[in-house]
């Protein structure tokens, strides 16, 4: 396949992916996604290419998830790379649809844990009790301790940076906010 084929079959590619998009996001991702495209043509063409083909279709369905992209999207994307081709049933065509199909996934859920992380960084970890006083829930969904203590030591300097001065805290992690709390200036107890 030549250079010119394919961008040839990249376009082609291209125009089935936007026919079938459902959302704006779809499409932005379709249009901006030509450069992981030419590296999966590349690799579907490339008999030595083994893993690399999985990793970049891996690749595509996260960047598909990272956009905004529809399930609709992600699980058509390989088949349309497929119908362009002019491939039928290649023994590596379920390995690398399934590897789309993991990358999406695999970017929705790495999502949704930083956004569940983030509703424990302070303020939302805390009520305000007095001017400079809270109470600090103290509990992370994480047990890896690195982990606490960094948030612990967010936690401690949002908190210094408004203003508190007093703290009480509970949970499962509490001596890591009251540590963190005292390296800021933060009088902190446990409750």
């Amino acid at each position: 396949m030549t250079l010119d084929d394919e961008t040839a079959a990249i376009d082609r590619w291209i125009a089935a992916d936007l026919a079938a998009a459902v959302l704006p996001a779809d499409r932005t991702f379709v249009v901006e996604s030509a450069g992981v495209r030419a590296l999966v043509v590349g690799l579907v063409r490339d008999p030595a290419a083994g893993d690399e083909l999985f990793d970049a279709c891996a690749v595509l369905g996260g960047l598909v998830a990272a956009h905004g992209g529809s399930p609709t999207l992600a699980s058509a994307t390989f088949e349309h790379l497929l119908q362009t081709l002019d491939l039928r049933a290649p023994p590596w065509a379920s390995p690398a649809r399934a590897a789309v199909a993991e990358g999406f996934a695999r970017a929705i859920l790495d999502q949704a844990l930083r956004e569940s992380m983030a509703a424990w960084e302070f303020p939302h970890c805390s009520v305000p009790l007095e001017e400079d006083a809270v109470a600090v829930a103290a509990t992370h969904p994480s047990r890896d301790l690195e982990t606490v203590n960094e948030w612990a030591a967010r936690v401690a300097q949002s908190a210094a940076l408004r203003g508190i001065r007093r703290a009480i805290v509970s949970g499962r992690d509490a001596q890591s906010i009251v540590d963190a709390m005292a390296i800021v200036g933060i009088r902190a107890v446990i409750a």
